[in-house]
């Protein structure tokens, strides 16, 4: 637990540091982004084992790395470009070395394209959303942690009924409202502290309105957990890696995100 606890800190910290690095150009926070992308990337494309080949492998996490560069660059069309590129390359080794690829492990490769790293794109364009850039991701990094805490201690002390039994035995049903209810307070909270850096006229009130944006943004942190179990199921390991003591892999930390 103690080793668990620092870790954590430890990523809290580093996370906050890119927050501040940021307000000196906000460039530098892409690259907290492309950190995540290319371990993540890595991780998914090592837990695939022989699914997909060698070469195969190397065209993934080489897009994620030319995809990120060219961000700091040229901006999310120079990204998705890239990733359009490197796209056609895993076509193009499929028709031309037929005889080693196959369809399936085209499938999975182009699988590794896109998960995680076109999944944080979204990352990207919250940084360059101008002055409520700071608001949008400061609320996607605390109701993401929120509603895992609140799910967490919400199935531990209530218990009760499996949310998905055969993917993740350990979740469930008390743990996915508690989940719920912890990304719409973490939003709300956020609204209430940050309010003054939310510059948009809102026509409903911004509370509700936050509540909901905390519902849907809950929902979507409990969905990519349960995605990642499924994947790990589906691979038949237990963390994506061990990158990080007592949390496991990159992908074990940001699934949800």
């Amino acid at each position: 637990m103690l080793k668990r606890t620092i870790t954590g800190a430890a990523l809290v910290a580093f996370t906050v540091a890119f927050f501040f690095l940021r307000e000196i150009d906000v460039r530098l926070f892409l690259i907290y982004i492309a950190a995540i992308s290319l371990v993540g990337s890595f991780e998914i494309n090592k837990a695939l084992k022989d699914k997909t080949c060698l070469l195969q492998k190397i065209v993934c996490f080489a897009a994620v790395l030319a995809a990120n560069v060219l961000n700091l660059f040229f901006g999310l069309s120079g990204m998705l470009v890239c990733y359009l590129c490197f796209a056609a390359t895993l076509f193009f080794l499929f028709v031309f070395k037929h005889n080693d690829i196959t369809l399936e492990s085209l499938a999975y490769s182009l699988f590794a394209l896109i998960y995680p790293a076109m999944l944080l794109i979204p990352l990207t364009l919250m940084n360059a959303l101008g002055k409520v850039s700071f608001f949008a991701l400061v609320l996607t990094f605390i109701i993401s942690p929120c509603a895992d805490v609140f799910a967490y201690l919400a199935g531990r002390t209530f218990k009760g009924k499996k949310l998905c039994p055969a993917i993740s035995p350990n979740k469930t049903i008390s743990g996915a409202i508690g989940g719920l209810i912890g990304g719409i307070g973490g939003s709300i909270a956020v609204y209430a502290i940050l309010k003054n850096s939310f510059t948009y006229h809102l026509n409903t009130n911004p509370y509700v309105y936050f509540a909901i944006v905390g519902l849907i943004a809950a929902l979507l942190t409990e969905l990519g957990d349960l995605v990642e179990s499924a994947i790990k199921r589906s691979l038949d390991i237990k963390d994506s890696g061990n990158i990080f003591p007592g949390h496991g892999g990159m992908l074990d930390r940001v699934d949800g995100l």
